[in-house]
């Protein structure tokens, strides 16, 4: 049998303390070579350094407990390896989301008010398709991710051609608690109507955006800053006192599916207006 470590001579080779691998061994994580079933003392071997900084660093870049004995216990090095990188893909997600929110933070503290050209629209009436979905602010972004590719996978089933950008609809109340969404695509088609109802797979419905006279402004860059073009928007509506009832409608005129630069990503806000504006 391999020569056995105490725990203080494990924690010199691996820089783990001992509170932490007493943590790791109730955990499944790093279990102890042999435990004297008489005093309780644990012992390790050097076979179990390598394992060791392997935890050690896994726990570094916050990978949470359970997903280090997912690791620790995978049953071959691919499926280790593919683990590992999920979470690794978790954290570059997580430190571009930072940086485009430290970005948002300096040019609200250096740029002052966002500048929001107002201009009043008569939007026609149009025919789309529909989804609905009950989500917040947090889950906003992956319920996006589902309902946009199957708006364009359903025209493509019905033979519809997209008539403008995609949207999406959010209602006064949405921006206090969540709550409805509906995501729009604009088509046009000869005998769409006749659509009219039909159900489809993944919620996907026939609609009809109505007429409706609109504040517009157009958001540049990513969406982390919309709030700043609604701030500077509205604060016009209300000023002018032309606001109207009615949900609030984004168009989508350059997503990510057209560009990998978020500044060159463009959003148009539009607010009801009363018809008179």
């Amino acid at each position: 049998m391999a020569e056995l470590l105490t725990v203080g001579e494990f924690s010199r080779l691996t820089h783990l303390t001992v509170k932490a691998l007493r943590h790791y061994h109730d955990a499944g994580v790093l279990e102890p070579a042999l435990v004297d079933p008489s005093t309780g003392y644990r012992y390790y071997t050097a076979d179990q350094v390598e394992l060791a900084q392997l935890v050690r660093r896994l726990r570094e870049v916050r990978m949470p407990v359970a997903g280090v004995r997912r690791v620790v216990s995978a049953a071959d090095p691919q499926s280790r390896d593919a683990l590992i990188a999920d979470h690794l893909d978790v954290l570059r997600r997580e430190l571009t989301a930072t940086a485009a929110a430290v970005g948002s933070l300096r040019a609200l503290l250096t740029g002052g008010a966002a500048a929001a050209e107002l201009t009043i629209r008569h939007a026609a009436e149009q025919q789309c398709l529909m989804i609905d979905g009950h989500v917040d602010q947090d889950s906003l972004t992956p319920w996006c991710e589902m309902a946009y590719p199957s708006l364009y996978a359903v025209a493509g089933r019905w033979g519809l051609t997209p008539g403008g950008p995609c949207g999406a609809l959010y209602a006064f109340e949405w921006f206090q608690a969540g709550g409805r969404v509906t995501a729009f695509l604009p088509v046009t088609a000869s005998g769409a109507g006749e659509r009219a109802g039909s159900p489809d797979a993944g919620g996907v419905r026939w609609g009809v955006l109505p007429a409706q006279r609109l504040a517009v402004a157009v958001h540049a860059g990513p969406c982390a800053d919309l709030d700043r073009t609604y701030g500077a928007l509205g604060r016009q509506v209300l000023d002018r006192g032309i606001g109207a009832t009615g949900p609030v409608r984004e168009l989508y005129l350059v997503t990510s599916a057209d560009t990998d630069d978020p500044a060159q990503l463009r959003t148009e806000v539009c607010w009801p207006v009363t018809p008179s504006s």
